[in-house]
């Protein structure tokens, strides 16, 4: 007797880990909240840019299909993808120049390379590179200036100068910190960093809601969506760069840096968790990622310094994303030695 079978499944077989396309859907998910906050602080262009970009991005998804004779259902990540990008765009960017400059980058992007995971260089980051060639007076400058690095705290001089807008509940948050938590050891925190927290301000939204940025990676780690080595270890060093040698340029003492402000400027945050480990861009073995990821970590430092660098990241991720092929060259060498030794072993 014969049947039809209409569905097709993996079974018995399962995903070790969750698939792309529902790590994809739940990023979308996570970045929800940063979407309801720039409604709540009135950031609309913001959230028309980034409607903008999400379009072209569905529809330069859309078009590679129609040419690669494909499905014409876009993907999830090119939903996520254009998120991304519209995250990182300065609200008072033109809306039909970055429409139509994501759909350009992104359609001779997929076109050339092949799709979401087979680009050696992160097409995100291309993108916003591109958009901030075309249009760099709409990126704001480095915050931090010589006089701030060399004050006792350069994140309070951005509060006072209104670079770094103090959130009304900032004041009691730290004061309540300092006297139940910090006091017992004799330090003190000062105002300001709930606010870098909670919002940074800036015309770049992937600049703000950095607190909602660590509850989403959080969540990814939880449900093991996001590999932990190459933030991890970027992270680190550009964190120990940035305590270490911040001041030594200008005059200062080693282990002065301010890390948590280098942290939550320049879109490092996005940059390290979402951008930096994005799929096809990376080497496969744990050595190659721990130098793809150390070497993120140096070069941010040189283009970020201690942090407020408008664009510095997106050109991190591109520079590291021309050395991986070179690491995945010598990996693949590695491995084929390996595996002639075993044949060899077994004869």
């Amino acid at each position: 007797m014969k049947k039809n079978y209409k569905l097709l499944t993996l079974s018995p077989f399962a995903f070790s880990t969750p698939s792309g396309r529902v790590t994809a859907r739940t990023e979308i998910l996570l970045f929800l909240p940063h979407l309801v906050l720039l409604f709540l602080t009135h950031s609309y262009r913001s959230l028309v840019l980034i409607g903008l970009s999400v379009a072209a991005s569905i529809t330069a998804s859309i078009i590679n299909s129609l040419l690669r004779n494909k499905s014409l259902i876009p993907q999830v990540s090119a939903v996520f993808q254009g998120l991304l990008i519209g995250l990182f765009l300065p609200q008072d960017y033109p809306y039909v120049s970055a429409f139509l400059i994501i759909l350009i980058v992104l359609l001779l992007a997929k076109y050339t390379f092949g799709g979401f995971a087979q680009s050696w260089a992160n097409p995100t980051a291309l993108t916003i590179i591109m958009i901030y060639f075309f249009g760099t007076k709409y990126f704001p400058v480095f915050q931090l200036s010589l006089d701030m690095l060399q004050a006792p705290n350069a994140l309070n001089v951005l509060v006072r100068n209104g670079t770094i807008p103090l959130c009304k509940f900032d004041t009691q948050i730290t004061g309540f910190i300092n006297e139940f938590i910090l006091s017992p050891i004799g330090a003190t925190l000062p105002e300001g960093y709930v606010s870098l927290l909670w919002d940074a301000g800036g015309v770049i939204p992937a600049f703000r809601f950095n607190l909602f940025t660590l509850v989403a990676t959080l969540v990814l780690f939880s449900f093991n969506m996001l590999d932990v080595i190459i933030p991890a270890i970027f992270f680190s060093v550009y964190a120990l760069c940035v305590r270490w040698f911040a001041l030594l340029p200008y005059g200062g003492i080693l282990w002065k840096g301010d890390i948590l402000l280098a942290m939550c400027t320049s879109g490092t945050l996005i940059t390290g968790f979402f951008l930096l480990p994005w799929a096809g861009t990376t080497p496969l073995s744990i050595p190659g990622k721990m130098i793809y990821a150390l070497a993120a970590g140096i070069f941010a430092f040189v283009l970020n310094g201690a942090g407020t660098s408008p664009i510095g990241s997106m050109f991190t991720i591109l520079i590291v994303n021309v050395m991986s092929p070179a690491i995945q060259l010598v990996e693949e060498m590695i491995y084929h030695q390996m595996m002639n030794r075993k044949l060899e072993a077994t004869k």
